[in-house]
């Protein structure tokens, strides 16, 4: 349980050891490999083999894209490690937290149909909302800084989920919020039920219908799922987490259907890739529209959160970088310079897990820079 709510203290603390430690073993490669700038492939190939290596990591599925173009593609491991099935390119990974992305791009599309405004109280497009909630705005909802509380808690190793989403807003709403909106930033669930329901208002259908008919039909996505029950089997990849030193199965969390908008989207490193170049060349919002809101959001003492309208948010050396992790598990990351987005990069980096529970940021910036360097 600690997890969902302490990767943003692990974030801070650990971002910039991982850029160093990024830097370092990006020229210790190079210099094993005799060359300044070898083989882009050939780089990615041999840290992805240090990664394994040193973080014990049964499978990887690693996509880089710039402009729609596929640079790197790989998948290495195994899916499985009891029956030793080898990783494959279809193969579908539990993808967690990136399942936010589909909603903050739906609330970003509406935004810029000017169906939306940021800066209004969610309770204006759902009128229901508890009285407690009314003043919390559709732009502190994306950015975890509403105040409302989470909406499941865990005891002795278990998770109680209210039965439906209606439940989950009669039963909190009697509960005081965590904090005033806009004072603070801290990650939760609830925030995203709440534009889950926002979402089917204006859109008059189930979330599975909105992301079926905006998303997934209209770029061709098909291994797009939405809750473990549907997804295929035999294509899962089993999930490992590390216990002393070695890897054991992880259990799976019995979210509850109506969590399918924050935390149970299944999918493939190709799918994921599509869908951030999508967004990247205005499929959804126009480029300038995210220029715009891919701001870091402000709290109300000035102080800068780590999310841009629901995206996680970065700077590094010139570049700007928006995307959202999946726990430890999962990351995938938008890369661009400025607020031109005509020129970007994509990085998907899926895991099942890791013998040492590595921070999904610092395998992404282990071959971000041979990505960039290599232009």
């Amino acid at each position: 349980m600690k997890i969902l709510h302490l990767w943003q203290r692990q974030w801070r603390d650990g971002r910039g050891a991982a850029r160093r430690f990024a830097a370092g073993l990006c020229l210790f490669l190079a210099a094993c490999t005799g060359s300044a700038a070898p083989d882009l492939r050939a780089q990615i190939d041999a840290q992805l083999e240090a990664n394994a290596s040193l973080h014990g990591i049964p499978a990887q599925s690693v996509l880089v894209m710039r402009n729609g173009e596929v640079l790197y593609r790989s998948q290495t491991g195994f899916a499985d490690i009891e029956s030793q099935r080898a990783v494959r390119p279809d193969d579908v990974y539990a993808v967690y937290s990136v399942s936010k992305l589909f909603v903050s791009t739906l609330i970003l599309e509406l935004v810029d149909q000017g169906r939306i405004d940021l800066e209004a109280p969610a309770s204006r497009y759902i009128a229901s909302l508890p009285p407690a909630w009314r003043e919390a705005r559709i732009e502190q909802l994306l950015n975890h800084a509403s105040g409302l509380p989470d909406y499941f808690q865990g005891t002795d190793g278990r998770l109680d989920f209210p039965r439906t989403r209606d439940e989950v807003f009669r039963t909190l709403g009697e509960k005081p919020l965590d904090f005033p909106p806009g004072t603070q930033v801290r990650y939760n669930q609830t925030n995203y039920l709440v534009l889950q329901a926002v979402l089917e208002r204006l859109h008059g259908m189930p979330y599975r219908q909105i992301v079926q008919r905006r998303i997934a039909e209209p770029l061709g996505l098909r291994d797009v799922y939405l809750g473990l029950a549907n997804a295929p089997a035999g294509r899962l990849v089993s999930a490992y987490r590390g216990e002393g030193a070695r890897l054991v199965p992880d259990p799976t969390v019995p979210w509850p259907d109506y969590s399918i908008a924050h935390a149970e989207l299944f999918t493939t490193a190709d799918d994921l890739g599509v869908f951030l170049t999508a967004v990247a060349q205005g499929r959804f919002a126009r480029p300038q529209t995210l220029a715009r809101l891919w701001r870091p959001y402000r709290q109300a003492n000035g102080q800068r959160g780590d999310f841009a309208s629901g995206w996680d948010y970065g700077e590094s050396e010139g570049f700007r970088e928006v995307g959202h992790d999946g726990g430890v598990k999962v990351r995938v990351r938008l890369i661009f310079r400025g607020d031109d987005l005509n020129d970007h990069y994509v990085i998907i980096y899926l895991t099942n897990g890791t013998r040492e529970g590595v921070w999904t940021r610092r395998l992404v910036e282990s071959i971000q820079p041979l990505v960039l360097q290599s232009d």
